[in-house]
């Protein structure tokens, strides 16, 4: 049996026919979308994948300017402007990777050369297998919206700077080269007097008094010469020239501002007459004030010579008076002591007591006469100190031996419990004071019974003195007060306290010029305790 088939079979020529349809189905496709590509606005490219051009539509002839004949086979990037030749071997390395680039905007060149602004969108393009062999670009001449939009977007900031410019307090003005004012505020209007728009275009030596017009325009060239922000006339006190002819003083700042190739000047004009008429009035009070001043010093200078003199005639005073007091008083106190010695005969018990009234009130007058004397000495500076090398141990003792007999009047222990024993560089007789002073307050403000003692210790640096006792105690509110001349500590038992209130006056004074220190610690019914320190670093004349 012949097994070939028969042309004329009729399932066969129904499939020929149908692949006719197909094909030329497929033809009048291809045609749809090449009228559509070649009537399209927009530049369809397409490219291999090493960016060489392989088609090129009407509209990319209309946005770009050339022919097709003048870019197939050519490379992609004679379209591109400099600075973007980085950008398509970016894009063609995403078109290869299978991805789509869209809306992508950046410039591109034009055959005369100017830029065009263009949003690119980039497809891969794919063979019948699925394999990438190319890529397909559209590009849309957006040039004009960006104008569009650059113009927009110039007019609001416009509005901004104008809105900005109208609020500002100072007047503000712009000068093109020629002199001529271009732009100002409202603020600067009012400043000169001017009604809206009258000052637009005009000369700005209509603002400069009539007196400075003739040499601004050479300030003004000087100024071109030089641009640079600055203020106006360092130095100078600047004035301003209104409509009507009145002047008025004006702080201005300069900028250069460049337009279009040609030098502008912007001024702030800043009307002082407020600040100007407040100067004046705090120069005349600073006048005044300084008339006074000079016034007061030449009485204080007075006052001061009459003081320097009354302090002279007090010292000298004092030294007249200290001699005409002492001598009498230690005749008294010599010629007492005498008498209990009762070398010239026997006293009775009644002579005895007055003698010892005698010579206690003596000693006690002499007492007050010296402490006037030193803190007048101390306060004037002359008060000088006779340092010697002494044993501080045998100096504490001699001061207690002197205060026994008062101690003991009273049956109170005075002790010695001093464990240092070294030398000290000071003024003996000032440091015997200074122990005195302590320790008979001590024992004053001790009841019977009691007990006062002392204390030293030391190391390389000083000397640490301390003299206690079990008395009354001094009340904490008093005790910054009890080294202040003439304060006396107050006695809740109400006893009446002899003495001028000076003693630890004298003694804080005197233990700062050996160049030491004094406290004290305390509480109410406890007793007291005061702190000294003497330095050892000097404790050695130098040699």
């Amino acid at each position: 049996m012949d097994t070939q088939s028969n042309p004329s079979d009729p399932g066969r020529l129904q499939q020929a026919s149908s692949a006719e349809t197909d094909r030329g189905e497929l033809a009048r496709t291809r045609q749809l979308l090449a009228l559509i590509v070649e009537s399209s606005n927009d530049a369809i490219i397409s490219e291999d994948l090493n960016g060489t051009i392989t088609s090129w539509n009407r509209g990319a002839e209309r946005i770009f300017g050339f022919t097709e004949s003048e870019v197939i086979g050519k490379p992609v990037s004679i379209l591109y402007m400099p600075g973007k030749s980085e950008e398509m071997p970016a894009i063609l390395e995403r078109i290869r990777a299978g991805e789509r680039v869209e809306h992508y905007e950046t410039l591109r060149r034009h055959k005369n050369g100017h830029s065009i602004s263009v949003s690119l969108t980039v497809s891969p393009i794919r063979d019948e297998d699925g394999n990438i062999i190319g890529a397909s670009k559209i590009s849309r001449d957006i040039t004009e919206i960006k104008r569009l939009v650059e113009r927009a977007q110039f007019s609001i900031a416009e509005t901004q700077f104008r809105k900005l410019l109208e609020a500002a307090p100072d007047g503000i003005l712009e000068v093109n080269a020629e002199g001529k004012i271009t732009v100002l505020n409202e603020a600067a209007e009012r400043m000169f007097g001017y009604g809206p728009g009258e000052l637009v275009g005009g000369s700005i030596e209509a603002l400069v008094p009539a007196a400075m017009r003739g040499g601004h325009s050479q300030h003004r060239a000087s100024y071109a010469g030089h641009p640079k922000t600055r203020p106006m006339g360092t130095g100078l006190e600047l004035q301003g020239q209104r409509k009507d002819g009145s002047l008025f003083p004006v702080e201005i700042s300069l900028s250069p501002n460049w337009s279009e190739g040609s030098l502008h000047v912007i001024a702030s004009v800043r009307d002082i007459t407020e600040r100007k008429l407040v100067e004046d009035r705090i120069r005349v009070l600073r006048e005044q004030y300084t008339a006074e001043l000079t016034a007061k010093n030449e009485q204080l200078e007075a006052r001061n010579l009459e003081i320097e003199q009354a302090n002279r005639l007090k010292d000298e005073f004092l030294a007249s008076m200290s001699h005409e007091l002492r001598t009498p008083l230690h005749t008294i106190i010599g010629f007492s002591e005498l008498l209990t010695e009762q070398l010239e005969g026997p006293l009775n018990e009644k002579q005895h007591r007055f003698i010892g009234h005698i010579l206690q009130d003596a000693r006690h007058l002499l007492n007050l006469i010296n402490e006037v004397l030193d803190i007048s000495k101390i306060e004037s500076g002359r008060l000088e100190l006779k340092r010697e090398i002494f044993d501080f141990g045998h100096c504490v003792e001699e001061v207690l031996a002197g205060l026994r007999p008062q101690a003991a009047s009273k049956n109170i222990m005075l002790e010695n419990k001093s464990s240092s024993q070294t030398t000290l560089y000071a003024d003996r007789m000032r440091v015997k004071e200074i122990l005195y002073n302590l320790l008979s307050n001590a024992v004053k403000f001790t009841p019977e019974g009691g007990t006062v003692w002392v204390e030293s210790t030391h190391d390389v640096e000083s000397l640490r003195v301390s003299v206690c006792d079990t008395g009354i105690g001094i009340a904490k509110e008093e005790q910054l007060a009890i080294f202040d001349k003439f304060y006396q500590i107050r006695d809740s038992r109400k006893v009446v306290r002899e003495g001028t209130g000076l003693g630890l006056s004298i003694t804080k004074h005197l233990v700062e010029l050996h160049g030491g220190t004094i406290c004290i610690e305390s509480q109410l019914g406890q007793g007291s305790r005061f702190m000294l320190t003497f330095p050892l670093r000097n404790s050695h004349p130098v040699e």
